[in-house]
């Protein structure tokens, strides 16, 4: 490790004796190391609540809270734990240094300090703690992966593996030439056909979208966007699915409103907010689209007089694991990919998603984004 890399890491030094701080902190400060210094153990936690430390080189004789019960409260602490404690000891007993492990300690360095030595050991933890951050991160990796992998399995063996069956089914009472074309019969089965290939290629985009965004495929790209034209062309796509349950789709837009936004991104989380709002709203029912700017944010609200979603769910809705699917008044399905890749998507514009909902009132979505100066 070069000593530019060691700009990256922290030290936190703890000793009564002044001059062992300076020391101790000359020696670290060559060879690149941020430092900070604490003459006692609570000057010392208040470093550690306020700061990152990657390493502490702590005093065990101090007056007050010596360096081995100091050790004992940071291992007590979950955000401390790991932190790699070097103890700075005059005391050699095997007894003490027994101690001074049992404590938590990784290594120590004896007084008077060596500074070959100290920066050696110094060096070395650094470089194994570095080493298992880095492991800890690609475990975490490797679970996002394997959760992503396990999802998408999820989607293709149940969600799409079923509409394509009866699909497939549909089709084959129709090619059969059991049923006259043009009857009642005939054209429930054309409809309940567009319907399936419609749900099922929607969930396919969505899966295909939230695919891209866990492995780092999915690029912003940011411009300036009319939200009024961006609220108006997603009701136009979703005009035809709202009329076939006789729901009123609406908007209420303030004027001259941008956001600085993805366009396909946001179009997608629209989409998705409205098809939910179609799904379960009730034949008959309403939606409203409103948009209107409070300070410096821009809201978006997706607005319906549904079924409404039970509290105990409220808080399931943007978890990748444990989600509850609910289907629609109209027996519609869903995969629950649809608000994640939402809250995803408001996330990587720095922006806000918030729910509000009561069972048999309705439901209200609400984005923010931030005003660009």
């Amino acid at each position: 490790m070069n000593k530019s890399q060691k700009t990256d890491f922290s030290i936190l030094v703890v000793d009564d004796n002044k001059e062992n701080l300076k020391v101790v902190s000359n020696f670290l400060k060559t060879e690149g190391y941020q430092i900070a210094l604490s003459l006692n153990a609570d000057d010392a936690l208040s470093i550690l609540k306020e700061n990152k430390i990657d390493l502490i080189l702590l005093d065990v004789m101090m007056p007050g809270t010596d360096g081995f019960t100091l050790c004992r409260i940071l291992k007590d602490k979950p955000r401390l734990e790991d932190i790699p404690v070097i103890f700075l000891t005059a005391k050699t007993e095997t007894s003490d240094l027994v101690e001074g492990f049992s404590a938590g300690g990784v290594d120590y360095i004896t007084k008077p300090f060596q500074k070959e030595e100290l920066i050696a050991r110094v060096n070395n933890h650094i470089m194994l703690a570095h080493a298992k951050s880095q492991v800890i991160k690609q475990a975490e990796e490797i679970r996002k992966i394997n959760r992503t992998k396990d999802r998408l399995y999820s989607v293709i063996a149940h969600d799409i593996k079923s509409p394509f069956a009866n699909i497939s089914m549909l089709i084959s009472t129709l090619a059969e030439g059991y049923l006259e074309s043009g009857s009642e019969e005939y054209t429930e089965i054309l409809q309940n056909i567009n319907n399936s290939t419609q749900e099922t290629y929607a969930l396919l985009i969505n899966l295909l979208q939230w695919t891209r965004s866990q492995t780092g495929d999915l690029e912003l790209s940011l411009e300036e966007i009319p939200v009024e034209g961006l609220i108006a062309t997603t009701i136009s796509l979703m005009e035809q699915q709202a009329a076939k349950k006789q729901i009123a789709l609406t908007q209420n837009i303030e004027s001259n409103l941008t956001i600085s936004a993805d366009q396909n991104m946001i179009k997608s989380v629209l989409q998705n907010l409205i098809g939910n709002a179609i799904k379960f709203t009730n034949p008959g029912g309403r939606i409203s689209v409103n948009a209107y700017q409070q300070k410096n944010s821009i809201y978006i609200e997706v607005e319906d007089n549904g079924i409404g979603i039970p509290e105990k769910n409220l808080q399931k809705l943007f978890v990748d694991e444990g989600q509850v699917t609910t289907r629609g008044t109209n027996d519609e399905k869903g995969s629950g990919l649809g608000l994640l890749l939402v809250k995803e998507f408001i996330q990587r514009h720095n922006g806000t998603i918030n729910v509000a909902s009561k069972e048999g009132e309705g439901t209200s979505f609400t984005l923010s984004f931030p005003v660009q100066n």
